[in-house]
């Protein structure tokens, strides 16, 4: 007899079986708890089975500076004025001519531009392009081939356009003959030293009164698009170099850095923003000591530039957070995220939690102090990679994900 049928054994439809009491709400229940069953045994086995890219230590940076005194919130970074919005994608850096009046920076997708800045309306003049490849679209696939344009300033004597490109090297593009030649490639050996590790991520560079170029290396174990790896293993896999172009000379100035971003020379010393330390570095070429111009700062320092009144402008690419340091205390979750998320994804997640605050700061390169601060609370000028003067009173601002340059009047 059908179960649920009574008086009859034959059954002329489908028993209909009425749920037990809780039973309904019990189903989802089964299935939530299947789902997360699943994904713990996933992720104990990526756990057990799947290397880390990184190899992540436990630190601690001190409690970020209060926003007070010369931190004070005071919304002057928001009036900047947005220029070549929607037509330039991640202008990292800048560079300016300020006999012409042109701006050259380079972007995500390996152009790098010269701009007429005479105008009220700025306009790109002409780009050029460090490879012939096809496919340039800035994209995780294309920057290992297409390069990504980092640091560039001009000569001081020719006028030349110096070029760092995080993958393929240092370059001069003349402009007036339009000619580019490359000094050295990317994942070029130290001259000096056979057991040092070739170069993997070129970062931004300056000229020193010698005729010499000093050159930060973030990392010589991830690249450019990898960034994030480097900041969440948090070892000290950066260096600074130092290349002649007499002799083809490469070798290194200082190594076991931790992230290594802008570099800067004032008056014979070298400034070199530690982005995976939050601190300004200053380096003594005559007695070869790294000292430290001033540590804490509120986030990370990026392309540090001199200002007219040669302090240091510091743009700071984003704020740091009370989150920041419980993940740093925490090295087998930073290996865990990043053997289950891709490094694109690991990006987007820590730019979606990480609060959109624009900041540049002034700091004096004698007392280490921060003398200026200049706020965009909403956000609207942020992620802020290079601030730079342009002679006019004004400050241009460059950045490696936004797509617009920024000018300020001071």
């Amino acid at each position: 007899m059908a179960k649920g049928a009574k008086g009859s054994e034959r059954v002329r439809g489908p028993a209909k079986v009425l749920p037990k009491q809780g039973e309904v709400k019990s189903r989802p229940l089964l299935v939530v708890s299947a789902v997360v069953a699943s994904l713990a045994i996933a992720v104990a086995c990526t756990h057990l089975f799947v290397s880390s890219p990184i190899n992540a230590v436990a630190y601690q940076l001190p409690t970020p500076p209060a926003f007070e005194g010369e931190l004070a919130p005071n919304g002057r970074l928001s009036k900047a004025e947005l220029i070549l919005d929607d037509q330039v994608y991640g202008p990292e850096c800048i560079a300016i001519d300020r006999k012409s009046d042109k701006l050259y920076t380079g972007l995500r997708t390996g152009l790098i531009c010269e701009i007429d800045y005479k105008e009220k309306q700025p306009k790109i003049l002409r780009a050029v392009r460090l490879t012939s490849l096809e496919g340039c679209d800035g994209s995780y696939k294309s920057m290992v081939k297409c390069g990504r344009p980092l640091g560039m300033r001009l000569h001081p004597k020719t006028n030349e356009l110096y070029v760092l490109d995080a993958y393929l090297g240092l370059y001069v593009i003349n402009w007036k003959t339009e000619k580019v030649r490359q000094l050295f490639a990317g994942a070029v050996s130290i001259t000096d030293d056979d057991t040092a590790i070739p170069t993997r991520y070129l970062n931004d560079f300056d000229f020193l009164p010698d005729g010499r170029i000093v050159i930060t290396e973030a990392s010589t174990k991830f690249d450019d698009r990898d960034f994030i790896y480097e900041l969440l293993e948090h070892r000290p896999n950066g260096r600074l170099l130092v290349f002649n172009p007499a002799n083809d000379h490469l070798s290194i100035l200082s190594d076991r850095l931790y992230f290594p971003n802008g570099v800067e020379v004032v008056r014979g010393k070298i400034f070199v923003a530690e982005m995976g330390m939050s601190r300004i570095l200053k380096y003594s070429p005559s007695s070869k000591t790294v000292d430290v111009l001033i540590d804490n700062l509120p986030g990370y320092p990026d392309n540090i530039r001199q200002a007219n009144d040669g302090k240091l402008w510091v743009p700071l690419a984003a704020l740091r957070s009370d989150g920041d340091n419980w993940l740093a205390a925490r090295p087998t979750l930073r290996n865990l995220l990043t053997k289950l998320l891709s490094p694109q994804a690991v990006n987007a997640i820590a730019e979606w939690i990480s609060s959109k605050y624009g900041l540049v700061l002034k700091v004096d390169v004698e007392t280490g102090k921060i003398t200026e601060s200049l706020h965009d609370p909403e956000g609207r000028v942020a992620d802020i990679t290079t601030a730079i003067e342009d002679g006019h009173g004004n400050l241009l601002l460059g950045s490696d994900a936004n797509y617009y340059l920024a000018k300020l009047k001071l």
